[in-house]
């Protein structure tokens, strides 16, 4: 008999789920790109609080009628509140960012998370940090302060209130991709994508209602779009999840930075969103920034699908 002739070596599968899984999350950050496009259309009729509030409630509807069919099983119970607090966080600052800064600018400002996902993957999952994380985090500082400038009032640095918003959300949301690394050790892609919308709708409940003037109630358009963002997130962070399972936290760094450069171009197509030169010279050195200190360096562990 052949060896292997019946059966997939190991080793083979193992590539075969990561390649499928790094497709999976070009899609991924594609829909991501544009969900950012719709979360600033929704500023229109609602604030941003209100928006990311909406959201995952959406994603809780279509956990609830998927779940029908599919019960939950979670078992990390730890994992998964962490993965919930610190990504409802992340997307509550993301999209407070959004609606004060343009879709692309905030988009970008939350994509450097990858830097700190590294971070976060060497110091409590064991993940190999090498010393090209140290330069990934000077040229994304470097081109974070391009952009910052480029985009400031005159006579202004730039960095304001919203824009360490923006930051802290990217914090946050490397602290989450750490989170799902580590829930996907047990836990399959429902389980986490449930604990999210759950934990992020209790973050987000009360900035939405009392943040700013309160809640808005929006004309239909404004249901549509919100419910539209909703939506997008439900399929991206689904095809996220699952492909988390089998791609580590550098190379999910580098397939990700296509969401800011969707954003980015999506918002100059359809919101005139405008770029000087010094703003795509310094989001061209942060995303080089990223894809440096992201690149592949670490074995996939075994992970429930």
């Amino acid at each position: 008999m052949v060896r292997g002739a019946m059966s997939e070596p190991a080793s083979a599968t193992k590539d075969r789920l990561a390649r499928r899984g790094s497709l999976v999350l070009v899609g991924s950050s594609m829909l991501f790109g544009l969900m950012a496009l719709l979360a600033r259309r929704s500023n229109t009729y609602a604030p941003g609080a209100e928006v990311a509030f909406v959201r995952f409630v959406v994603g809780l509807a279509w956990v609830a009628l998927f779940a029908i069919a599919r019960p939950f099983r979670p078992k990390n119970l730890g994992a998964l509140f962490s993965r919930g607090l610190f990504g409802g966080v992340a997307v509550l600052g993301f999209f407070l960012a959004i609606e004060k800064l343009s879709a692309g600018f905030a988009t970008l400002l939350n994509y450097t998370s990858p830097v700190a996902a590294a971070f976060f993957g060497a110091l409590f999952l064991g993940e190999r940090l090498r010393s090209r994380s140290l330069l990934a985090l000077a040229l994304t500082s470097v081109g974070v302060v391009l952009v910052v400038k480029a985009n400031a009032a005159p006579g202004s640095f730039g960095f304001g209130p919203w824009v360490l918003v923006g930051l802290a959300s990217a914090l946050a949301s490397g602290a989450a991709i750490t989170s799902i690394r580590w829930a996907r050790r047990s836990d399959g892609s429902w389980e986490v994508f449930g604990a999210f919308c759950a934990m992020g709708a209790l973050v987000c409940a009360g900035p939405a209602t009392f943040l700013g003037g309160g809640w808005v109630w929006p004309p239909l358009a404004g249901w549509l779009y919100m419910i539209a963002v909703g939506t997008v997130t439900f399929a991206a962070q689904m095809l996220f999840t699952w492909a988390l399972g089998y791609v580590n936290v550098a190379t999910t760094g580098v397939i990700t930075q296509l969401t800011p450069v969707s954003a980015i171009a999506l918002g100059a197509i359809f919101s005139d969103e405008r770029w000087t030169w010094l703003s795509v010279a310094g989001a061209l050195v942060t995303i080089t920034g990223v894809l440096i200190g992201a690149r592949p360096a670490q074995e996939i562990p075994k992970m429930s699908t």
